[in-house]
Order: C-alpha cells, then sequence, then structure tokens
C-alpha cells in the first residue's frame, strides 16, 4: 500500500484462489468428539490432579515453613497463594502462547518451568527466595500446564465437551484428596527440601500428558481413485465430441473467424451489461445506512462509473498465505465523501492483481471479503456464494478505514480463535448451535480471526511489533478492558474479587486450626482430602443441574455462594473433628458450583462473542484474589492470635462477593445473550484494529 496517489497492488496466491472456490470447512477442524480426544481427557485429568492437588495442598505444608523459617503466618500464605494466583492471572498471557504454539509445546514448557521452579525452591536458603521459586516460577509453570489441558479438551469435543470437561475438571478434587495425606506421609519420612524435590519429579509426568496433547488437523479430502473405466469413458467422451465439432466445422475458414470473433463480441456485451445492471452483488447488499453512494463522475473516463478492474497474471507469491487484499479509492470534496472504483475490460484466466489507484487525500477501504460469517452463522449478503470483484453501477460501498485482511491458513486452526473455547457446558443449548445446519457449519460460524490494521497504531498492541500477531490477537481479547464498562460484568468482577480472597482461607489454613485443636496431624491433613473429594462431587451434580432445562446456572452459584458463606461464618463453632469433617463437606460441595459454572455464567450473561474476553478478565481478578486473600487471612491470625478472625473474614469477603453476584438479578442488570441474525458483520466494522473478521 502506498501513499500520494500510487498504484495499491493487491496480489492474490493460488492459496487464495482454493479459498474462494472451496469451503472454510476444509480449512477449519472439526472436534472428532472422541477417539483421541479421550486421550486428551485423560492427559487433561492426570495435569488437574497434580496442579491442583499440589496448589490446594499447600496448608500441610504450612506449619512446616512457618516452624523453619520462624516467620509469621502472613508471609507464609504468600508461598502458596502465589502459586495458585499467579497461574490464575498468567491465564491471558498462556492462551497467547496456545494460540501461536498449541496446547502441545506450552504444556511440555509450563511443566519444565514448574519443576525447576520446585527443584529451585527446594535449596531455597530463606523464605524470600522460596516465594519466588515455590510461588512465582512454580505457579508460571502450572499456568502453562493447566490452561492448555482445558483447552485442548474443548477443542477435541463439541456435543460432548460438557462429558469431556466435567471428567477433566474432577482431577482438581481428586488431587486434593490424593496430595494432602501423601504430602503428611511423605513428611514424616522426609524433610519438607525432599518433599519440595519429589515433587518436582511428580510435575515432570506432566511433560507425558503434554506429549499426548496431539494437535487436531483439518480433514483431509480423499482423492478420487481413476479406474480404468473411468478413463475409457472419458475417451469415449472426448471421441464423440470431437466428431460432433468435425460436423459442425462446415463453412469456410473465414466463416468460422467471423463466428468466433461476434461470439467474443456478444460474449464481452453481455458481461459489459452484467457489471452495469448487476445490483444483487454478494459484497455490496451491506444494509445502506453504513454506506454512501458512489458518484458516476468521479471517474469520467468510465461511462456511469462502471468499475475497471486491472487483472495481471501473478504467479511469484507463495502460496503459504491466504491472503486477502483489496482497497478502493476515496476522495473527500466538502461535506460529501465520493467512492471511485477505475475498473479495465482487459481480464486474464490467470489469477487476478487488483490494482487501485488512491488519491493522497483518500482513505482506502477492503472491498473483498472472503466468504464471510458472523458468530450466529448469518451473513449480510443475500447468498452466501463467491464474492464479486466488483461494485454495481451507483452502488453503495462503505467509507471507513482501510483494512487489509491477512489470513494463513494455520490461523483457522489455532483455538483461541474459536469462541467458544472456554465453553465448559453442552453447546446443545447455545443458540448459535441450533442455529447452523450441521458441526462443520457451527465450528465455522465460531471461529473468527481478527485482521491486520493498516491504519495507524491507536492501541498499546498495536506497537508490540516484536510478538507475533496471533499472540497479540489473543492478548488483545481476553485484555479488552472495555468490557468492565459493561454493568453485568462489572458486578461479575467486583464479586469474585471479594469471594475468591476468601475461597483460599479454608485450604490454607484449616490444617492448622485442627491441629491446634489438638487434632493428629494425619486426620488433619485429611480434612483437605475430604474438601477434595466433595468438590468432585459437587462439580458432577452442578453440571447435571444447569444442563436441565430451564434452569439458571447463575441461580445455581448464587445459592451455593450464599451456603458457602454461611458454612465459613459457622466455621469457628466447629470444634471438634466431627463437625470440623461436616463443614469440610458442606464447604467442599459448595464452591465447586461457584468454579465450574463460570463459563455457563458468562456466556448466559454477555454472549458467546464475549466469552473469550471476559474469562480472561475473570481469571486475572480471580487470580489478583487468590493472592492476596490467605496472606490478609494470615495477618489478621497474626493479629487476632486466633483464626476464628481469619475464617470470619473470609466469610465476610465471600458476604461481599455474594451481594454482588446477587445484584445480577435486578430488573435494571440486562443479559446481553441475545441471538440475532441482523449483527452487524464484523468485516466492515468502524475500527480494524478493535473489531475482528468474522471467517
Amino acid at each position: 500500500m502506498t501513499e500520494n496517489g500510487k498504484i495499491i497492488e493487491v496480489k492474490r496466491t493460488e492459496s487464495e484462489e482454493s479459498l474462494d472456490e472451496g469451503d472454510l470447512e476444509d480449512f477449519i477442524p472439526t472436534p472428532p468428539d472422541g477417539g483421541w480426544g479421550w486421550m486428551i481427557v485423560l492427559a487433561s485429568l492426570f495435569c488437574n490432579i497434580i496442579v491442583d492437588g499440589i496448589g490446594y495442598a499447600f496448608g500441610v505444608l504450612l506449619p512446616i515453613f512457618s516452624d523453619y523459617f520462624q516467620a509469621p503466618n502472613s508471609k507464609v500464605a504468600l508461598v502458596g497463594s502465589l502459586l495458585c494466583g499467579v497461574y490464575l492471572c498468567a491465564g491471558p498471557i498462556v492462551s497467547g502462547l496456545v494460540n501461536k504454539f498449541g496446547c502441545r509445546a506450552v504444556a511440555f514448557a509450563g511443566s519444565i518451568v514448574a519443576c525447576a521452579g520446585f527443584l529451585l525452591g527446594s535449596f531455597a536458603p530463606n523464605l524470600d527466595l522460596l516465594i519466588l521459586f515455590y510461588g512465582v516460577f512454580g505457579g508460571l509453570g502450572f499456568g502453562m500446564i493447566y490452561l492448555p489441558s482445558i483447552v485442548s479438551v474443548g477443542y477435541y469435543f463439541e456435543k460432548r465437551r460438557a462429558v469431556a470437561t466435567g471428567i477433566a475438571v474432577c482431577g482438581s478434587g481428586v488431587g486434593t484428596f490424593i496430595f494432602s495425606p501423601l504430602n503428611d506421609y511423605l513428611l514424616k519420612i522426609f524433610d519438607w527440601r525432599n518433599l519440595l524435590f519429589l515433587q518436582a519429579g511428580i510435575i515432570l509426568n506432566c511433560l507425558v500428558c503434554a506429549m499426548l496433547m496431539r494437535p487436531l488437523e483439518p480433514k483431509k479430502k480423499k482423492k478420487k481413485v481413476i479406474t480404468e473405466d473411468d478413463k475409457d469413458e472419458m475417451r469415449h467422451h472426448f471421441k464423440v465430441k470431437a466428431q460432433r465439432n468435425r460436423r459442425i466445422t462446415t463453412e469456410s475458414e473465414s466463416s468460422v473467424q467471423d463466428v468466433k470473433t461476434f461470439a467474443k463480441l456478444r460474449e464481452a456485451k453481455l458481461m459489459r451489461e452484467n457489471k452495469l445492471n448487476e445490483e444483487d452483488s454478494d459484497i455490496w447488499s451491506v444494509p445502506s445506512e453504513y454506506f454512501v453512494k458512489g458518484n458516476p463522475e468521479s471517474n469520467p473516463g468510465s461511462p456511469t462509473g462502471t468499475p475497471k478492474i486491472i487483472v495481471t497474471p501473478n504467479e511469484s507469491v507463495p502460496n503459504t498465505d491466504l491472503s486477502i487484499r483489496s482497497s478502493i479509492r476515496s476522495q473527500t470534496s466538502n461535506t460529501d465523501k465520493k467512492v471511485t472504483v477505475s475498473v479495465d475490460d482487459k481480464t486474464n484466466e490467470s489469477q487476478p492483481d487488483i490494482k487501485v489507484n488512491r488519491p493522497s487525500n483518500g482513505i482506502a477501504i477492503a472491498a473483498y471479503e472472503v466468504q464471510p460469517l458472523i458468530e450466529n452463522g448469518y451473513t449480510k449478503v443475500k447468498e452466501a456464494k463467491k464474492p464479486k470483484l466488483h461494485p454495481p453501477a451507483g452502488s453503495q460501498m462503505r467509507v471507513g478505514s482501510y483494512r487489509d485482511i491477512v489470513a494463513h491458513k494455520d490461523d483457522f486452526a489455532r483455538p483461541l480463535y474459536k469462541k467458544d473455547i472456554f465453553y465448559s457446558g453442552s453447546i446443545v443449548h447455545i443458540p448459535q448451535f441450533r442455529s447452523q445446519p450441521n458441526m462443520d457449519s457451527y465450528v465455522t460460524s465460531i471461529t473468527s480471526i481478527p485482521g491486520v490494521s493498516e491504519v495507524p497504531k491507536s492501541s498499546v498492541w498495536d506497537h508490540c511489533t516484536c510478538l507475533p500477531k496471533s499472540v497479540v490477537d489473543t492478548l488483545k481479547e481476553m485484555l479488552d478492558f472495555s468490557l468492565l464498562l459493561e454493568l453485568n460484568f462489572a458486578l461479575l468482577c467486583l464479586g469474585n474479587l471479594f469471594a475468591m480472597s476468601g475461597f483460599y482461607v479454608p485450604f490454607t489454613f484449616l490444617v492448622d486450626r485442627a491441629g491446634r485443636l489438638g487434632v493428629d496431624s494425619t486426620d488433619a491433613a485429611f480434612l483437605l482430602s475430604v474438601i477434595g473429594i466433595a468438590n468432585t462431587i459437587g462439580r458432577v451434580l452442578a453440571g447435571l443441574l444447569a444442563d436441565m432445562k430451564n434452569v439458571d446456572a447463575l441461580v445455581i452459584n448464587n445459592v451455593a455462594l450464599v451456603i458457602s458463606t454461611i458454612s465459613l461464618f459457622l466455621q469457628p463453632l466447629c470444634t471438634t473433628y466431627e463437625l470440623l469433617i461436616v463443614f469440610s463437606v458442606v464447604y467442599g460441595l459448595c464452591v465447586s458450583a461457584y468454579i465450574s459454572l463460570t463459563s455457563i455464567i458468562l456466556c448466559d450473561l454477555l454472549g458467546l462473542s464475549k466469552l473469550t474476553n471476559a474469562f480472561g478478565l475473570l481469571t486475572l481478578c480471580r487470580g489478583i484474589a487468590g493472592i492476596y486473600g490467605p496472606p490478609l487471612a494470615g495477618f489478621v491470625f497474626q493479629i487476632s492470635g486466633s483464626y476464628d478472625a481469619s475464617f470470619f473474614l473470609g466469610g465476610g469477603m465471600f458476604l461481599v462477593g455474594t451481594l454482588f453476584h446477587l445484584a445480577l438479578h435486578l430488573p435494571c442488570v440486562k443479559r446481553n445473550n441475545a441471538f440475532t441474525a441482523d449483527t452487524e458483520m464484523n468485516f466492515i466494522a468502524d475500527d480494524p484494529a478493535e473489531e475482528p473478521v468474522a471467517v
């Protein structure tokens, strides 16, 4: 693209032609809903067992670290809170890496990072280095393991996703059930340094799980095998056609030449008339309120403003990129914007190369797109056929910013370009799925690849030229803070900032509290195991309830939050081991619904198109709350000398968070999950840097 009236050349390669002629389903992988996907589920299950098992069982190590380093519980709690908080906060960054390098590579690297963090932590001479190695490095590695394990399951399953995801995330409760007594047993044999060394070895098992996360490839079309019978039939067909042609050629050579010339003239005339009269062009049928009419006088060399397209052969461009580029000259005169398109009648049957002149004061915009599909599967064109390369005479086109769409064929297989990748429920309840005739159409409709903007850089992400586009696209999508301007999501984030700060209080301090009540260390560690197994059962029950018709996931979530709040306030009254068991069961059952229904609630409140953005911001909020929550409760214990105040603080945090969640039921808080076929097409957005091009 050049300035000052120079020629803008747009090249189209063979791969682009294949994209035009073929279906997008040829490039977008269709989830098999089984097969190797069950191996992915198994790998994800083991990853969750290790990651969440070690993280949630930190409470067993709290008194050990406190005694060894002679440090207050508030500072020691920071070791475990950073481990869990960092792996949540790293979600958007890890998502970008997954979108670029795939689940296998990121989970493999995360296993090495986490293992290194625990190994270095085992040699830490002081608590500060332990916080750095165990908390920060270990948390970052866990984040690089956890998120790919969830994304890979969502990528391999659609119709059975609820079942597959449910099995995978059950590893969280199972891991807590296993690692709590395991840590207590190993601490009776080894010291805490050897325990961290052994845990580093256990984390290396995630390398094997990562290798099982095989990338999902598009279906390869089977080439038809030509048999001898087919060859004989083709020879016969050509022979009959040749004989027919010989019978027709009975006139003189000059007569034949006249007929050919007349035929060419007639064909050229028909093509010319089509260009002048065609009013149903696929591209130019977007609603008129977004356009200004073209002026025939803006190109006096062309009758009635007829478009001219100069087609030139191009064979030098590699066919690895699926690039669709185009531009249109736009001129501004006073308050009127006149758009002119020059077209030449010269055509070539080879691949087209569009050349359009652009004045220095004009704004070039895209006019050619690949079979556009928006999230709901509908398009603004009358028929979803191959787009035309020319606008009809007197047609209308949008005057906006220039957009240059460059889509590599690998982009169609990137997981974070799928709008439902973080959705953990059954997709049969999603309106976008019910509106599609088959699975391939649904997968295509929810796949969105952002375009490349040629306008001046306006976002901080636009200046990150050192990062790959697939990473920047994901970060820009997941960290779009403008979503916080929507009341329902703002309330949800505030609710999680408070509730999540109280979430880790029992996991961190329950074992130490039980020990101070005279409970044996093995029995005290078993309390976390009870929370873990109750958490597993609760996830299954919450999923079954949310899958029922006319059952609101937000209602289930809020009921669970209310019960969790009450249990935390009553926990100081649990002074016997039996009552501590009851508390563990109730708390484990209820908080499971709060965690497992997150994506379903986000989809209900905001719609599928904003799920990735909402999930990224909400995960960030939860990570921040998880970092400061336990140290704050430890600080309260340090001041009061009793864990009663710490659990009251956790209950108070849960109470405030619950009130924010209950506010989502107010009439003034609207849900934005309406599904309409009249959604504006993304690929003609005013701000190309902000809105993606739906493919």
